[in-house]
């Protein structure tokens, strides 16, 4: 058994032997790790066939070299066909870790220890690799949280997570814990939260790829049972309900499997899929729908594509691959930092020659320039001197020529005072004409602003009327499809008056046209049998000879004389019956 199977465990182990270690010197006493030992080999029904005080010389002992002893012991010690349960490993070494950690009384806490423990569970799938003391990555973390927060139904904040996280790189299970209970449960029920632990805690411990409810069709009673399945990387199995109490089968992974779409519905109207794990063995399932069908087929084949890679967990396989991308990222970006450095080292040292260079040549322009410009000052002064003499000449000069041009300036002076007013005027005048014209254009551009919001009050007005008019149509449409609904109604009634029958004496006969009501009964003949039958009556009375009571004086009252009365007043309440029905039909016509 391979070292990496076993790295949760070693991890919880970690955490157990870090709670022995009371002066956090690396290392436990091995009377204390006896007792661990057996108790780790009892519920792995493996018991240690070493002892430890035996294995060790020393009184302490590291972890690297108890570590080693536990695989030996009882990692490989297992047979091939045992099937250890770990979470009982974990249990034992939890015990001994949260006591010293976590308060015994979780009442006022929102997680519960088994939900503590689970989180616990989480951190150790997720830790980082041979890396003591035991910690969490801080992206690991960052992943870990962002499924429970949405696991609870709320919405992930990168922004708060990014607050506390530059200033700390990694976490510890105690942190996460605290981190769990304090920040992301505040205003959240506990019993919310626990359950996103434990919905977390199937996908990232259990290796619970998908779980949900599907139909199965039977291999010797071929109906269509529903059932929970549970999908893992090694086994597909299904219970008869969600709690997973009653377990119904179990479709093991020792060969890849097979899952293709049976695109026809069947006659049930079921979404299919066809599971194949062996060559004498399929499996028919349905889903309730297309979509899920989809993300069965999609789950299936990433426990089949993990299948042939040989990795055991997919939680492990996706954790690695981030661990991997992640190493490479900040390996990169450690290059990239690296070269950065460098590139600013050797721009400062470019700088500084640069620097001196700029300084030496500085220095030497300075000197230049200073000589320079000591040669131009006797230079300047020569020359300055000069023409001060000219100027000197030529002031006396001008100052005569001045006292000439003095009097054509005031004359020249009076005339351009005289032409400024009058321009002053004038454009006084043209900046009146400009305030007026500007006033009539405030006053236009107001009078148009007011037509416009006129416009679009009249505008919204007909919109309001023209939704006014669209609500009468529809009412107008709903009362007149009442109204068909009620002809409708009303013509079924008088159809149904129409087709009703009494119970004859004899038997019922179905009346062709006009039934009319006699001592048989409703619809014992029409009007035109009655007729006829009437006829019939009277021929037969004129043909017939005496009869006996005739002779005797006596004459005894035809058969049926008033019984015919009596069909007569029948006759004519069934046709007043007809006409008030046909009445009937012409208001609901009219309607």
């Amino acid at each position: 058994m391979s070292d990496p199977d076993r790295e949760d465990q070693l991890n919880a182990l970690w955490h157990a032997f870090h709670a022995l270690d009371e002066k956090r010197e690396g290392t436990v006493q091995k009377s204390k790790l006896k007792v661990l030992t057996h108790s780790l080999g009892t519920v792995v029904y493996t018991p240690p066939v070493e002892d430890v005080e035996k294995h060790f010389g020393d009184p302490t002992v590291t972890f690297q070299a108890y570590s080693d002893f536990v695989r030996k012991v009882i990692f490989q010690g297992l047979s091939e066909n045992s099937i250890p349960d770990w979470s009982r490993f974990d249990q034992v070494c939890w015990q001994i870790c949260s006591g010293k950690h976590l308060s015994k009384d979780r009442r006022e806490k929102t997680l519960t220890a088994d939900h503590a423990f689970q989180v616990w569970q989480m951190f150790n799938r997720l830790a980082e690799p041979d890396r003591y003391p035991l910690v969490m990555d801080i992206e690991e973390v960052q992943f870990l949280l962002q499924k429970l927060v949405g696991a609870m139904g709320g919405q992930w904040a990168e922004a708060d997570f990014q607050h506390f996280s530059d200033s700390l790189p990694t976490m510890s299970v105690w942190q996460l814990i605290a981190c769990i209970e304090t920040k992301y449960s505040e205003g959240i029920e506990p019993e919310t939260v626990c359950e996103a632990v434990t919905e977390l805690h199937k996908e990232l411990v259990l290796d619970v790829v998908k779980e949900g409810l599907m139909s199965k069709k039977g291999h010797v009673r071929t109906n269509w049972k529903e059932r929970w399945f549970v999908l893992k990387p090694c086994s597909l199995v299904y219970f008869t309900g969600k709690d997973q109490k009653d377990k119904k089968g179990e479709i093991l992974n020792p060969t890849p499997w097979k899952v293709e779409l049976l695109g026809e519905k069947s006659r049930e109207g079921k979404q299919r899929l066809l599971l194949t794990a062996s060559a004498n063995m399929s499996y028919e399932m349905a889903a309730p729908d297309l979509r899920s069908r989809q993300a069965w087929i999609t789950a299936i084949q990433s426990v089949i594509d993990l299948s042939k890679t040989g990795c055991s967990s997919l939680v492990k396989k996706h954790a690695q691959k981030r661990r991997e991308m992640r190493e490479k990222r900040r390996a990169e970006e450690m290059k990239e930092k690296e070269r950065k450095r460098k590139d600013s080292e050797l721009m400062e040292e470019q700088r500084q020659k640069l620097e001196e260079e700029k300084q030496a040549r500085s220095e030497a322009e300075a000197r230049l320039a200073l000589e320079t410009v000591l040669r131009e000052e006797e230079e300047q002064m020569r020359r300055e001197l000069e023409e001060m003499n000219r100027q000197l000449e030529k002031l006396l000069e001008e100052e005569r020529q001045a006292k000439k041009d003095e009097e054509i300036v005031r004359a020249l002076q009076a005339k351009l005072l005289q032409e400024e007013f009058e321009r002053r005027e004038q454009l006084e005048k043209l900046k009146a004409d400009q305030d007026k014209l500007l006033e009539d254009e405030r006053k236009q551009r107001q009078e148009l602003e007011q037509q416009w919001r006129e416009e679009q009050q009249r505008l919204e007005q007909l919109q309001q009327e023209r939704e006014a008019a669209d609500q009468q149509l529809k009412e107008a449409s709903k009362k007149l499809q009442d109204a068909e609904e009620k002809h409708k109604k009303m013509m079924a009634a008088v159809e149904e008056r129409k087709r009703w029958k009494a119970p004859g004496l004899a038997r019922p006969i179905q009346p062709t046209a006009q039934p009319l009501i006699t001592h048989r009964g409703l619809g014992a003949f029409t009007e035109g049998e009655f007729e006829i039958q009437k006829q019939k009556k009277i021929i037969s009375k004129d043909n017939e000879p005496h009869s006996e009571e005739g002779c005797t004086g006596e004459s005894k009252p035809e058969e049926g004389g008033e019984q015919d009365e009596v069909f007569d007043d029948e006759v004519k309440e069934k046709k007043e019956e007809r006409l008030s029905d046909e009445g009937i039909g012409e208001e609901v016509k009219e309607d």
